[in-house]
């Protein structure tokens, strides 16, 4: 077995689902709460994820934001895990189709680990500077 990031990180996944599986068991939860109307509440997340995307496009666009943004002067991107995850989220609630609802979870699992990922490196650079 490799020792990639990608692999380091998936191991934790796995090491807090068996914690999980211990303690409460075997989960079958509904997708959307029992009470809520399905249509309702599924077109209201895919506003939410239609809204992140829009949110998401405007911070992949460069600009100048000197007098608020840290990162420089010149222009440049404010992509960012939150908008990047919450998207995926609120795409994977707005379906109802298992296989497709499925897919987006899987996105929302990968987006999560590219997240971890680069918190390792940053903190891995971060010791590294400090040594």
């Amino acid at each position: 077995m490799s020792d990639s990031p990608t692999d380091r990180v998936l191991a934790d996944v796995a090491h807090v689902r068996r914690r999980q599986d211990l303690r409460w068991g075997e989960q079958n939860h509904p997708a959307l709460a029992p009470c809520a109307d399905g249509t309702t509440t599924r077109t209201g997340y895919e506003a939410s994820a239609d809204r992140w995307k829009e949110i998401n496009d405007a911070r992949a666009r460069a600009s100048d934001t000197i007098d608020r943004c840290p990162a420089g002067a010149s222009p440049h991107p404010h992509t960012a895990w939150d908008g990047i995850l919450l998207e995926e989220v609120y795409e994977a609630l707005a379906e109802e189709d298992p296989a497709a609802v499925r897919a987006e979870l899987v996105q929302v699992a990968a987006v999560a680990v590219a997240w971890i990922e680069a918190i390792d490196r940053r903190t891995a650079r971060a010791e590294d500077g400090a040594r």
